[in-house]
């Protein structure tokens, strides 16, 4: 899992489908500033980040890649517009689940059933998965933040 930055100009965005919460796109190609193609497959963007991220629009485009999925979570444009939106539903997902195995696990041991392994397994992995879903959220605010000057460059 990780951050990336991308500088360029938005070609074209095709919309897969949309809901409430997330647009999932079947591709999104960018031109670097550098002149190459970036093409993102299948992308997960958050409806506030969507709605800037236009074929035309030019800017920097922050993306990130999760366990199971991508994504673009915020954009600063050169005419000084910017958003910001990560999906947290994952991160909720594998928090709840490893307080639910671990509970699980006490419940086992204390009643004398076992170790109850499962809940042993699946409370340690989804810790796991929590900490790496937290870590991108905060590395991708913290990337975001630092750039906060970007947009200043062009007036």
């Amino acid at each position: 899992m990780g951050v990336e930055v991308i500088d360029g100009i938005v070609e074209a965005a095709v919309v897969k489908r949309s809901a409430a919460k997330t647009i999932l796109y079947e591709s999104i190609t960018i031109r670097t500033t550098a002149g190459a193609e970036r093409r993102l497959e299948k992308v997960a963007v958050a409806p506030d980040v969507a709605a800037a991220l236009q074929p035309g629009t030019e800017g920097r485009f922050y993306g990130y890649k999760a366990i199971d999925h991508r994504g673009l979570f915020a954009l600063r444009t050169r005419d000084g517009r910017s958003a910001f939106a990560i999906p947290t539903g994952n991160e909720r997902i594998m928090l709840m689940a490893a307080i639910f195995s671990a509970v699980g696990f006490v419940v086992f041991l204390l009643a004398g059933k076992g170790i109850g392994l499962l809940a042993l397994v699946t409370a340690v992995l989804t810790t796991i998965g929590y900490f790496k879903y937290r870590s991108t959220r905060i590395e991708g605010r913290a990337r975001y933040d630092a750039d906060a000057e970007y947009t200043r460059g062009f007036a």
